[in-house]
């Protein structure tokens, strides 16, 4: 029986997938991040990535140790944009592949960066201009050219928090289906990346794909004590700031 296998809707973890060669003994579904733990949850016999912060409402999930999509420097799959001439800030609006790592964390970046409270304000229409603040999560950044006038989301919880940024972690409802996943996929992620993502993204402008290929190096899939080190932090961010009751323990395996 194949394994289920989740996977955000983004270049980020379609580039994960063309590392692995052998893909015959898993289903793919491409799933708006914020609903993969959900399915997670219904489906035994699957693997999935989920946002980080989305261990706070899914304690039984176990997550792995060795696999997880993570960012240490400038590059990301959310980026903010600022209105200009502007003296403060108390809106952001949120769009794209939005999940709980953005609605949660750019409030706390804003309260530790800028001592402001921020409303973070869902956004579904089709923006054509940048009359307000706003965080896009996803591929549009990139489609776009849009990253080229925002800040990294990566890169500012990274200096939060000193530490790398794990946005996705690999998870599962079952420790025996995530460790016989991760035993045959670790290795997959340790000769490095792509020079070129032309092919793999032919419909990406040049200039986008010019900055994946510079900076590609900061994307992590085998995960170190350093990315576990983040995941940790990250986690213990919500229960400082009083959003949670109780620090999370995560189930590796």
């Amino acid at each position: 029986m194949k394994t289920k296998f989740y996977l955000p809707n983004n270049i980020f973890s379609r580039i994960l997938l063309s590392e692995i060669e052998d893909k015959s003994n898993v289903d793919l579904d491409f799933l708006p991040s914020s609903i993969i733990a959900k399915e997670l949850s219904n489906y035994k016999n699957s693997v999935g990535f989920i946002p980080s912060m989305d261990l706070i409402t899914h304690k039984d999930l176990f997550v792995s140790a060795e696999i997880g999509i993570s960012f240490n420097a400038l590059l990301s799959s959310s980026y903010i944009y600022f209105k200009e001439e502007q003296e403060s800030i108390d809106e952001l609006f949120l769009k794209g592949d939005v999940t709980s790592n953005e609605i949660i964390l750019s409030r706390i970046l804003f309260k530790e960066f800028y001592d402001v409270e921020i409303k973070t304000i869902l956004l579904n229409r089709e923006v054509t201009d940048f009359n307000n603040n706003i965080l896009i999560s996803g591929d549009e950044n990139f489609e776009k050219e849009l990253f080229l006038n925002g800040l990294s989301f990566s890169e500012e919880i990274i200096e939060l928090i000193n530490a790398p940024y794990v946005n996705f972690v690999l998870a599962s409802n079952s420790d025996e289906i995530l460790k016989d996943f991760t035993s045959k996929y670790k290795n997959s992620f340790r000769n490095g990346h792509l020079d070129n993502y032309n092919n793999p993204f032919p419909n990406f402008p040049q200039t986008s794909l010019d900055f994946i290929s510079v900076n590609i190096q900061h994307l992590v899939f085998d995960l170190e004590e350093q990315d576990l080190e983040g995941i940790k932090l990250l986690l213990q961010i919500p229960y400082y700031h009083g959003i949670i009751k109780d620090m999370i323990d995560i189930k590796y395996t």
